[in-house]
């Protein structure tokens, strides 16, 4: 009896001390490098934005904070080796829209549970898209596109970047709700896509306004309307798509840094809130807006909404196209 007692003791004592060396090390953290996670190769607007944040994270934490880059089917890899890493803050990760909201419908089966296993910190960028067409083109809006994608008899093509790219469900989105005839071009990237529509074998290209900027500033394409609620800081000649008389289709690509599942809520918010500080930085403002992009800071329960409110709506556009990437 004594024995079982003195061995409760000491089971009883062991996890206080556990839980007192968690504690500490939270209070301490971070004590050494964090990793921070991309699913995407070096030069990829998530890289961008990664090491953007990196830099300004490292000097706010007072330890480095290392990109290491994990590209591979659609993300899938550096997603599913980010959400099995520790949950102890030195392992974080950018995952985009792709990974986050379209990958869990486009595939059958993931390495990672998209829903369940992050954390998520902030929205760290947000990148609305362009519709652009041929300088030469008859087509002058959106609505100018529904009507005269109706009037041919095999409607209009558009190109995207990728099958299952969210440029590609956006014309689909927006040929569904308008009615329009149009039909996707798939391709490898948005070179090949301008290339279609420059060559006119396409009417138009969708694409995100990072890619395009080249394209617009040099007056190969014209762009119809830009996706985003409000008209574009660095297109302000664009009309935005709620303008061109459609609100309900307001459409942005977006990065979220995140963690594995089961961060500590301390460790968390004091990721978040130093992200949240990078995000005001006038120099991240001015560099997120000459791109293209667009960034306010948003709470991690605000980014947990945002990301399922995502997924269930392009999960939806999905399913109606019947699109699966496997």
């Amino acid at each position: 009896m004594k024995a079982r007692i003195l061995t409760g003791l000491a089971m009883a004592l062991a996890m206080v001390f556990a839980m007192a060396g968690g504690v500490a090390a939270q209070d301490n953290y971070p004590n050494r490098t964090v990793k921070m996670i991309v699913a995407q190769p070096p030069g990829n607007s998530a890289d961008l934005v990664g090491r953007m944040i990196s830099e300004r994270l490292s000097r706010a934490l007072g330890q480095a904070v290392v990109v290491d880059n994990r590209p591979g089917a659609s993300g899938s890899i550096g997603m599913a080796a980010l959400a099995s890493s520790a949950a102890d803050g030195y392992t974080i990760g950018i995952g985009g829209i792709g990974q986050l909201a379209l990958n869990p419908t486009l595939y059958s089966k993931l390495p990672y549970d998209a829903q369940n296993g992050f954390t998520t910190l902030a929205i760290v960028y947000r990148g609305p898209m362009l519709f652009m067409v041929d300088p030469a083109s008859p087509i002058t809006s959106l609505k100018d596109l529904v009507q005269q994608s109706q009037a041919q008899a095999t409607g209009l093509d558009f190109a995207s970047a990728g099958t299952g790219s969210i440029m590609h469900l956006v014309g689909e989105q927006f040929a569904r709700t308008t009615k329009a005839k149009m039909s996707h071009v798939p391709n490898r990237g948005t070179g090949a896509a301008a290339t279609l529509v420059l060559g006119k074998h396409a009417a138009v290209l969708i694409e995100n306004v990072t890619a395009s900027m080249a394209f617009v500033r040099s007056g190969q394409l014209r762009p119809l309307a830009i996706t985003s609620a409000q008209r574009h800081p660095s297109l302000p000649n664009v009309p935005s798509i709620a303008e061109a008389g459609f609100p309900g289709l307001v459409t942005e690509g977006w990065l979220a840094l995140v963690a594995p599942a089961g961060l500590p809520v301390a460790v968390r918010d004091r990721l978040a809130e130093e992200v949240r500080k990078i995000i005001l930085m006038t120099d991240y403002q001015a560099w997120t807006i000459g791109s293209g992009g667009l960034a306010e800071p948003v709470t991690p329960e605000q980014s947990v909404t945002y990301v399922r409110t995502e997924a269930s709506r392009w999960a939806e556009v999905i399913r109606s196209v019947g699109l699966k990437l496997d």
